[in-house]
């Protein structure tokens, strides 16, 4: 059996699975052909390199886009998730995200000139998936942002954009001079935040993220497409918009 170089590329698995796959080869001597063609030609590493990238790609858009049937009604109609904009709007952004991660604070105020840009036409709506994974401050940081749409929908933005465009959050006195700027209770946020209803939405989040392999913040699903870490410009999240 004679093996010309050309016919290698596709062979190497076949010739590979089996010690015996030529009656006139051994098996180390048909890896030695295999190595030295390699060795005369990379380009078949590089191009099978881009191959397995592009397959891995599309297996996990595969993967994602079942994430988004598999839970549904968890990402996108979770009664006590805050969220800003009309429930019809065309654009529907989920965001995962931590008040202490500093990729978060820059990319929010991205998402930020956004929302303003498109407050007059309602056609975005953003749901906030309060997902703390850097230690206890960040919880601490997700409670308060829970209690405080639920006594206060209508200024939780402000709070929101408050607290994430400021210092790292480490106890609940960093929290505290945010809300009574704006007017609120801070008592009653307090108690809101200790709540089993509290602790629950937190709970169901990490599960949901954890299932969909969210493993870091800042994540987003933009109109169905998963973007995994910081968009670097406003006209990228613009691009990922309907028009």
């Amino acid at each position: 059996m004679k093996l010309s170089k050309f016919m290698l590329p596709a062979a190497v698995a076949a010739m590979l699975a089996s010690a015996s796959a030529s009656a006139d080869y051994s098996r180390q001597e048909i890896e030695k052909i295999v190595h030295d063609y390699l060795v005369e030609h990379p380009e078949v590493l590089i191009e099978a390199g881009k191959n397995l990238q592009k397959k891995q790609a599309e297996l996990a858009v595969e993967q994602e886009q079942q994430y988004l049937k598999d839970y549904q009604q968890e990402l996108f109609n979770s009664p006590y998730d805050a969220q800003v904009g009309p429930k019809t709007a065309k654009n529907v952004i989920v965001e995962f995200s931590d008040y202490n991660c500093g990729y978060c604070k820059r990319s929010k105020k991205l998402f930020f000139e956004v929302l303003k840009a498109h407050e007059a036409k309602g056609d975005v709506r953003y749901i906030f998936k309060e997902y703390p994974i850097l230690g206890a401050g960040s919880e601490i940081a997700a409670r308060a942002s829970l209690a405080v749409y639920s006594l206060y929908p209508d200024k939780f933005l402000d709070y929101h954009m408050a607290v994430i465009s400021g210092s790292k959050v480490s106890s609940d006195a960093d929290l505290k001079p945010h809300a009574e700027k704006l007017g609120m209770d801070w008592k009653a946020i307090k108690e809101k935040m200790a709540s089993s209803q509290v602790s629950d939405v937190i709970s169901k989040n990490q599960n949901l993220g954890m299932a969909m392999e969210v493993t870091g913040t800042p994540c987003y699903i933009i109109n169905g497409k998963f973007v995994r870490g910081a968009p670097q410009t406003v006209d990228y999240i613009e691009s990922q918009l309907a028009k």
